[in-house]
């Protein structure tokens, strides 16, 4: 009995004991360790992804500085250099002496081969209007032999007239190898094969020369590059400024660079890594290389150059327009080119392509013939027009005289409609004031009949003046097709 009361007084003993807290009965200090710990971390990186991360353009910033500045020094010297001056450098006078020597090793070549062309012009002045005459003839004997009736007599006249006139020997005066003229005789055939003959003869020549002069050519334009950027490039004392700007008083903020727009709600800050699109020097790539100027230049050189268009950015002002609304991109995007030049696939107007730049002109110049500045736009509307495009496809630009047509018909059908109204309401005052028992109402009735009757002589003369408007539309109105005329 003692031995079956014993557990059970000491389970009553247990449950009258206090419960271990588990806060309270160890230490915390390991895990508010680690929590303080890992909170840490996150504000570091916090931190840097503030500072840095989110900031890829401080880096590329502080290289502009550099480069720039390096750039800025090599030229200091040159400042306001006369072009004399600039001759008797030692460095143009290296790149002069390299252009002409590169000329001097091709020189013979290119005589003989200017000796060759002219003997072969000599010929082919003396061949090609025998045959442009011939061929006009036999291109008209063709055309009615294919426009009269098949069988007839006139299509048998043309049919003999037009086989004549290629066996006929056509007696002309055409220089031989030595210079000298000699009369030679020829058919049609033998005209069209010598004329073609000669003038490969003469392009084969001329792809060889141009050829041999490619290396000469580039060496003088390199030499007339230098010169151009180091004559009168700016006053030493602005070149001072420039960089003591850079040097001291650089921003390197966005809102320092950044272009808004607040009337059209453009906010663009292409200009936090395309430092030098607006400075007052012009920058090439090679001006900004990674080993100094005139050094091969890297990827960040070419992002640093000057806008290649400057007369644009006077008619075309950044601070007005913005950038992307001419070049598209992600103008907000400051993290990565891919997100700035919107090459990501969720942004809508990705960055226009280098061969594809023009395209953003079209936006707003749609209706205009000729954009200035614009050379390959202009060429693409002369080929839409010249090839007979506008007669299928319609385009803002060139569809003026039908959209016009079309608004001069629906004004003319609005007008009429008017005028038909008014003569109602006109007979209805009139009718009333027969009824009216007040002169002041009969008054008032037979005064807006009269001025409804005003009213649509004024309406009438504009009817008239849109159907002269449509008359002289209609003549204006393209008929244009893909005839063979359009592409000769």
């Amino acid at each position: 009995m003692a031995e079956s009361q014993e557990p059970i007084e000491s389970l009553v003993k247990k449950e009258s004991e206090p419960q271990r807290d588990p806060i309270a009965g160890r230490s915390t200090s390991a895990i508010l360790l680690i929590c303080i710990v890992l909170l840490m971390l996150c504000t570091l990186w916090a931190l840097y992804d503030e500072g840095f991360g989110q900031r890829p353009w401080r880096p590329m910033q502080q290289e502009f500085v550099r480069r720039y500045t390096a750039y800025l020094r090599s030229i200091r010297k040159n400042a306001g250099a006369s072009e004399a001056e600039i001759k008797q450098t030692p460095e143009y006078q290296q790149l002069a002496d390299d252009a002409q020597a590169s000329l001097d090793k091709v020189k013979d070549q290119i005589a003989d081969i200017d000796k060759h062309v002219g003997a072969i012009q000599a010929q082919l002045d003396a061949v090609t209007d025998p045959f442009q005459n011939q061929r006009g003839r036999l291109v008209v004997l063709t055309f009615k032999l294919e426009t009269a009736r098949p069988g007839g007599v006139w299509a048998k006249l043309y049919d003999s007239q037009r086989k004549a006139k290629l066996n006929e020997q056509v007696s002309f005066e055409m220089p031989d190898d030595n210079g000298k003229p000699t009369r030679q005789k020829m058919k049609f055939d033998e005209l069209e094969q010598t004329f073609n003959r000669l003038r490969d003869e003469k392009a084969k020549y001329q792809g060889q020369k141009a050829e041999l002069l490619k290396e000469p050519s580039e060496l003088a334009k390199t030499r007339d590059e230098y010169l151009k950027n180091h004559v009168a490039v700016l006053p030493q004392k602005n070149i001072d400024d420039l960089i003591r700007k850079n040097q001291n008083s650089f921003d390197y903020t966005i809102l320092g660079h950044q272009i808004s727009v607040n009337e059209y709600g453009v906010v663009d800050r292409c200009e936090i890594c395309h430092l030098g699109a607006r400075e007052p020097l012009t920058i090439r790539a090679s001006d900004v290389a990674p080993n100094g100027p005139g050094k091969r230049p890297d990827d960040l050189a070419r992002a640093f150059v000057s806008h290649p268009r400057k007369e644009l950015l006077q008619i075309h002002n950044p601070d007005k327009f913005g950038c992307s609304a001419c070049h598209g991109g992600n103008g907000r995007a400051t993290t990565s080119a891919v997100k700035a030049h919107g090459e990501n696939p969720f942004w809508l107007h990705p960055l226009f392509h280098k061969e594809n730049t023009e395209a953003g002109c079209q936006m707003c110049h749609a209706n205009d013939r000729v954009t200035q500045g614009a050379d390959t736009l202009n060429l693409g509307k002369d080929l839409f027009y010249q090839r007979g495009c506008v007669g299928c496809h319609r385009m803002e630009a060139f569809d003026r005289e039908a959209d016009a047509l079309s608004n001069s018909r629906q004004q003319i059908s609005q007008l009429q409609d008017q005028i038909a109204a008014n003569e109602r309401q006109a007979k209805l005052d009139t009718d009333n004031s027969a009824n009216a028992n007040d002169d002041t109402e009969v008054q008032r009735l037979l005064a807006h009949a009269d001025s409804l009757r005003v009213q649509n002589s004024q309406l009438a003369a504009r009817i008239d003046e849109l159907n002269l408007q449509t008359r002289y539309l209609q003549q204006d109105q393209k008929k244009v097709g893909q005839t063979s005329k359009t592409f000769v």
